[in-house]
């Protein structure tokens, strides 16, 4: 069995807006520009490469102003991608979080992170359809000298015994996710509003309004709905030849997923758990428009049985994290113990919402899909990926730039005289050559490389080929 492992490749889509941030935030005028009431994210290395290669002398552009746009203007062209909003346009932030991304920039979601939702989804699951009394000793309660545990070391003790001390007897060792990498089309910025049972929590005044356009949350670079991704899911058959000479003696080996149809089937029991009291609590604070949306993510699960539903990452609240396993005399409990929320209110009484019109729409939906019904979509999304790397960065921020300067498509700027005389002014190198490369495959699509059509084309062909 060493070495054999079974491998499950599966769509992945996400269903309403999901983050997994790298820990940083990104600042105006120093990470970004705005552009058209939109974000334009800066590729300083470029951009500051550019500028150094100019014909301009370095004291004028240094002098020229300090803020990154001014740098941008500088350089003549914009490096880097548009942010465009999620939802309806909103005044440009001064900051917001950042998504995860690769050494390519490619947003993904780490397969960690992936792996760490599911297995608190389990474990919930696991948690809830056994009596509590089976595990008395496990849960927190106060000393003899009327004193509670840490909160920390409560979840600990009750996770170590269920599922192993360490890493090397964990019992989901032998289950393994890789990451999921997403197209850098599919990022959106958006604005996170905080619901505090039936009001709205200002981020910044530390109090809360009736209308959620009087408070102000954050922003936050998210993958927006209906993005596409591969997931693939591993099983060690080498680990689970011989389980018993690895995992902790005592633990509940059956939480750990057998197979696919065993994970999906236990996954979407939690998930229809989870919708169904979100769906609850928006109703009993009369806020219509998430409760309908988590209602329009139950009915989607319910009219699908092949595909997997999991809420994970920022944005999930306390329950997601905690797993929401915990009966509700058992959140009393809890709550008396640990000094949890405020007494008569519903806990947890927060939920953070992204604006679509208006504040409605949850953190972190996502489903897993059958590879062949989405194997079209991702490999058509995997040759326009190929294409776009193959594309010369150069051309690409030129064109935007023409177009936006001339309120014309891109189309009409590609096959036009400004676009040729700005890549002859480009010094001789290889980021000449891989634009005039690009240029010269772009027109040849459009049929345009052997007959320019109209005087600017022709004069743009004559400069391309030296005339």
């Amino acid at each position: 069995m060493k070495g054999i492992n079974h491998t499950v490749k599966l769509g992945f889509e996400i269903i309403t807006p999901t983050q997994s941030g790298s820990g940083a935030e990104l600042f105006k005028e120093l990470d970004y520009i705005e552009r058209n009431q939109a974000v334009f994210i800066v590729d300083q290395q470029a951009s500051f490469q550019a500028i150094a290669s100019g014909n301009l002398a370095l004291d004028a552009k240094l002098l020229a102003g300090s803020r990154l746009s001014d740098w941008v203007n500088a350089a003549g062209q914009d490096f880097g991608y548009r942010l465009p909003w999620l939802g309806s346009t909103a005044k440009v932030p001064e900051k917001f979080r950042e998504q995860l991304k690769d050494a390519m920039n490619r947003p993904y979601l780490p397969g960690s992170a992936i792996k760490g939702a599911i297995r608190t989804a389990l474990v919930a699951e696991w948690l809830r359809s056994v009596p509590s009394s089976s595990f008395p000793h496990l849960l927190p309660q106060k000393d003899k000298f009327g004193k509670a545990p840490s909160k920390q070391r409560a979840s600990k003790k009750l996770m170590d015994e269920i599922t192993g001390k360490d890493a090397k007897q964990d019992i989901f060792r032998s289950f393994k996710v890789k990451d999921t990498l997403f197209a850098n089309s599919e990022l959106r910025l958006s604005d996170i509003r905080w619901l505090n049972e039936t009001r709205w929590r200002s981020m910044s005044q530390r109090k809360s309004f009736e209308g959620w356009q009087q408070a102000d949350g954050i922003y936050a670079e998210v993958l927006q709905p209906g993005a596409l991704g591969l997931l693939v899911l591993q099983w060690d058959g080498f680990l689970l030849s011989d389980i018993n000479t690895w995992q902790q003696a005592g633990t509940v080996s059956a939480i750990a997923p057998k197979d696919f149809d065993d994970l999906r089937q236990r996954l979407n029991r939690h998930a229809e758990y989870r919708l169904q009291r979100e769906i609850q609590f928006y109703k009993e604070q009369g806020k219509p428009a998430p409760e309908q949306e988590c209602q329009r993510i139950l009915n989607m699960m319910e009219a699908d049985q092949q595909s997997t539903y999991l809420q994970m990452s920022w944005g999930s609240g306390w329950r997601g994290m905690t797993g929401d396993w915990a009966s509700d005399e058992q959140v009393k409990t809890f709550r008396e113990l640990f000094n949890l929320g405020r007494t008569g209110k519903p806990f947890p009484k927060t939920r953070r919402l992204v604006v679509s019109g208006e504040p409605k729409l949850p953190m972190g939906w996502v489903r897993f899909l059958p590879y062949e019904l989405v194997a079209e979509k991702l490999e058509t999304q995997q040759t326009r990926q190929q294409a776009n790397n193959a594309q010369s960065a150069w051309v690409n921020q030129k064109l935007a730039q023409i177009a936006q300067q001339n309120r014309s498509p891109e189309k009409e700027a590609l096959r036009g005289k400004t676009l040729a005389e700005a890549w002859q002014a480009l010094p001789d190198g290889e980021e000449k050559q891989a634009a005039l490369a690009d240029i010269k495959a772009r027109w040849q699509a459009e049929g345009w490389w052997e007959q320019p059509g109209g005087r600017s084309a022709k004069q743009a062909k004559a400069i391309y080929e030296g005339q």
